[in-house]
């Protein structure tokens, strides 16, 4: 009960935050700053770090428990502390949003290094999923995680598929897939909220677009 109490606690503030900021878009679009869409959600990564941190400090203690030679020692050491540094940039890079909306752009964060931005003309729609949490088996078919699609117009063909990290999502045949274990709690209102946002940052895009001009973003 503690664990659903969390969750639930988890989802209205970021609801409650959300509200809060889409009284703000209209303003920020005006003044051409971003619009935050879809929040990251660093808790994964901060699991692993401290996991790992945990595992790099448990193998120094070993070795010198052991009475290993100083450089192993120092090898081991070294090697937890890089790992650790590696797993800290995770978690900041996972902390940033999975959409962002700017100047008729939307930008799609599914790599830690990298992010695309999207003419947000070519942005059809975006509806919920789900998707398996592992090989399906059967004690694995049934466990499935929440997801939100991005669809891109078919003539986009340019966008059709980019690389991800495979944690966070996929792109694929002009599908975005973002992982709902990654971002903000999903549900139905994140869903709904999203989709009335591109809709009406399209209608804002085509009210002062001149008669066929595109949107370029990069």
């Amino acid at each position: 009960m503690a664990v659903n109490l969390g969750e639930n606690a988890t989802a209205k503030s970021y609801e409650t935050r959300a509200k809060s900021e889409s009284t703000m878009d209209a303003m920020t679009a005006e003044a051409g700053a971003s619009e935050v869409w879809l929040r990251g959600n660093p808790r994964p990564a901060i699991v692993g770090a401290a996991l790992v941190g945990l595992l790099a400090a448990a193998a120094v203690a070993a070795a010198l428990a052991a009475g290993s030679p100083p450089w192993i020692v120092w090898s081991l050491a070294a090697a937890g502390l890089t790992t650790t540094v590696l797993a800290l940039l995770l978690v900041a890079a996972a902390s940033l949003p999975r959409l962002v909306h700017r100047a008729g752009c939307l930008r799609v964060r599914l790599a830690p290094l990298a992010a695309e931005d999207v003419p947000l003309e070519i942005v059809e729609c975006v509806f919920p999923g789900s998707s398996p949490l592992a090989a399906s088996t059967a004690d694995t078919a049934a466990r499935r995680v929440g997801t939100v699609v991005v669809r891109l117009a078919e003539r986009a063909t340019a966008w059709k598929r980019r690389p991800t990290f495979a944690g966070w999502g996929t792109w694929e045949d002009g599908h975005i897939v973002i992982d709902g274990r990654w971002c903000e709690p999903l549900g139905m209102e994140v869903t709904r909220r999203l989709g009335e946002r591109i809709q009406e940052a399209k209608r804002r895009l085509a009210a002062v677009a001149s008669p066929g001009s595109g949107q370029a973003c990069r």
